[in-house]
C-alpha cells in the first residue's frame, strides 16, 4: 500500500478514526494500531510479516535478558547483545547481500585464476527491512548500555518495530524518542490535525508533482539513452534527478510524519534543506539525518569517533560512510558512492584543520556571503555529480552517462517547459528561507475548516491531474 495510492487515504482515515474511538482503552488501542501496522506490511507480500515478527520477539526477550543480567557478567551480557546482532544483521545479510557476497567472492577468485560458477539466487528483497532492523538492533544495543529500560510490555515493543507510518521507508526512530510516547496521555488539537494535514499534502505535492513529473519526462530517458542528449540537457537531467530523490524521499517523511501526528505520535525529522549544505559532511547531517545519525552514534562513536588524532578520524569517517553508501544497496557502485563522499569529508575535514591552525580565531558562523554562496554551489554540484552512480545501472552505465556529459555539445531542445517551470520553482523553494515555507504552513492552519477543505480539494485536484496512470513507487523502497 503506498502512500500516493487510492487506498492510503481511505486506510489512514479509518485508523485515525478507530483509534481514536479507542482513546481510552490504551491497551486495546496499541493493539489495533499494531495489527493495522502487520496489516499495511502484509498488503505488499504477507510472508514477509514473519521476519518482524521474528526481530521483535528475539529483541524483546534479549532486552529484558540483558537488564536481568547483572553489569558484572559482561561475558553473558555481551553474549545476548551478540545474538541480537547476529539474527538481525544475519536476516538483513541474507536477504540484502547474499548475492551480492557471493558475485564478490566469486571476482576475487577469479582474480586469483580460480574459475568458479556462483549460482544467482532469486531472493525478494523485504520491503523495509533495513529500516527496522536497524531500529530493533539500536533498542538492544541502547538496553545493553543502560540508556533506555528494557521494555516490559511487548505489544508497546511489537508497534515501536511496526509503526505503519515509518515501516517501509522511515525515518529511523529510536526507542528512546518513540516508547515512552506510548505511555502518555493522548491529544490532538484543531491546530494539530490542520498540521497534520497541510504535512501530508506538502508530501504528496512532493511526491507526484515534482519527483514523479520529473522522473517520467525527463530523468528515466536520458539515463536510459544518454547517448541522444546533449551534455547541457544531461546535466540538466542530473539536476532533476538531485530534485526528484529529495522530494521523493522527503515526501514519504512529510507523509509519515503527518500520519503519525495525526494518530498522536510524533516522528523525526529527516531533513534539513540538504542541499543548502556548505559542505559534504554538513549535507550528511541534512540529508536523511535518522540514518546519518544511527551511524554515527552506533558506528563511528564506537570506533572512536575523533579521538585518537586526525587520521582515526579520517578512518572512522570513511568506514562510516562507505557502510551509509553499503546501506543503500548490495552493489559496489554504492560503496564507491559512500567512498567518494568519505574522500570529500576528509578533504574537507583536512582543509578546515589547516585554516584553523593559520587563523586560531576564525568562525566558520560569520563568513561573508559570497564564501558561503561559493561553498553551497561546490557542496551542490559534488552531491549532483555523484548521483550518477546512484541513478544509473551499474558502473558501466555511470562511465556512458558521465561520457556523455562530457562529449555532446549544449543544446536544450529535449527539456520542455513543463520540465523547466517544475525545476526552476522547486529549486526556488527548497532554497527560500525557512520561515517562508513556515509561514505558509501557519496561514493555512489560520483557515476556517472549509477552508482548508476547499484547499485540500484544489490540490488534491492538481495531484490526481499530474499523477501517472500507475502509482509510481517511492524510490527508498529499494533500500
Amino acid at each position: 500500500m503506498l502512500f500516493n495510492s487510492l487506498l492510503y487515504p481511505v486506510f489512514l482515515v479509518a485508523v485515525v478514526a478507530i483509534s481514536w474511538a479507542l482513546v481510552r482503552t490504551r491497551h486495546w488501542r496499541l493493539l489495533f494500531l499494531l495489527i493495522a501496522s502487520w496489516l499495511f506490511y502484509m498488503s505488499w507480500n504477507p510472508r514477509f510479516v514473519a521476519l518482524i515478527i521474528i526481530s521483535t520477539l528475539v529483541d524483546f526477550f534479549v532486552a529484558m535478558a540483558i537488564e536481568d543480567t547483572p553489569q558484572t557478567n559482561t561475558t553473558r551480557r555481551k553474549s545476548l547483545l551478540a545474538l541480537s546482532l547476529v539474527s538481525n544483521l544475519g536476516l538483513l545479510g541474507f536477504f540484502k547481500y547474499t548475492n551480492f557476497g557471493l558475485q564478490s567472492l566469486s571476482g576475487v577468485l577469479n582474480l586469483f585464476g580460480v574459475v568458479v560458477t556462483i549460482p544467482h539466487f532469486d531472493i525478494i528483497l523485504p520491503v523495509g527491512i533495513s529500516f527496522y532492523t536497524f531500529q530493533t538492533i539500536s533498542y538492544t544495543v541502547d538496553v545493553y548500555r543502560g540508556d533506555i529500560p528494557a521494555e516490559r510490555r511487548i505489544g508497546r515493543f511489537a508497534l515501536y518495530v511496526s509503526f505503519f507510518p515509518q515501516l517501509v521507508a522511515g525515518p529511523i526512530v529510536r526507542a528512546k524518542d518513540f516508547l515512552p510516547q506510548l505511555g502518555k496521555p493522548l491529544r490532538l488539537s484543531q491546530d494539530q490535525v490542520s498540521a497534520s494535514l497541510f504535512r501530508i499534502a506538502r508530501g504528496l505535492v512532493k511526491k507526484v508533482v515534482i519527483a514523479d513529473f520529473l522522473a517520467v519526462n525527463l530523468v528515466d530517458r536520458a539515463f536510459s539513452n544518454p547517448e541522444i542528449y546533449s551534455s547541457a540537457e544531461l546535466m540538466i537531467a542530473l539536476y532533476a534527478y538531485t530534485m526528484q530523490i529529495y522530494c521523493d524521499f522527503s515526501g514519504y517523511t512529510d507523509v509519515a510524519i503527518g500520519s503519525a501526528r495525526l494518530l498522536g505520535y510524533t516522528l523525526p525529522e529527516n531533513f534539513d534543506r540538504p542541499y543548502a549544505a556548505t559542505s559534504v559532511a554538513h549535507f550528511w547531517r541534512r540529508w536523511h539525518q535518522t540514518l546519518s545519525g544511527w551511524l554515527r552514534y552506533y558506528v563511528f562513536f564506537p570506533l572512536g569517533g575523533t579521538r585518537g588524532g586526525a587520521w582515526m578520524a579520517h578512518r572512522n569517517t570513511f568506514i562510516t560512510l562507505i557502510l551509509i553508501g553499503l546501506w543503500h544497496g548490495a552493489d559496489w557502485k554504492f560503496v564507491v558512492y559512500g567512498a567518494i563522499h568519505g574522500v570529500a569529508v576528509t578533504i574537507n575535514r583536512v582543509l578546515v584543520r589547516r585554516r584553523k591552525r593559520l587563523q586560531p580565531h576564525f568562525d566558520e558562523t560569520k563568513q561573508p556571503w559570497q564564501q558561503v554562496l561559493w561553498k553551497v554551489f561546490v557542496t551542490f554540484n559534488f552531491v549532483v555529480l555523484a548521483r550518477i552512480l546512484f541513478r544509473a545501472d551499474g558502473f558501466s552505465e555511470s562511465w556512458q552517462y558521465l561520457v556523455s556529459l562530457v562529449t555532446q555539445g549544449v543544446g536544450l531542445a529535449r527539456i520542455d517547459g513543463g520540465v523547466w517551470a517544475v525545476l526552476v520553482v522547486s529549486y526556488a523553494i527548497h532554497w527560500t528561507p525557512k520561515r517562508w515555507i513556515e509561514r505558509l504552513g501557519e496561514e493555512f492552519r489560520a483557515l476556517p475548516a472549509i477552508g482548508q477543505g476547499f484547499a485540500l480539494a484544489g490540490l488534491a485536484a492538481v495531484v490526481a491531474t499530474v499523477a501517472e496512470t500507475d502509482v509510481v513507487p517511492f524510490i527508498y523502497f529499494q533500500f
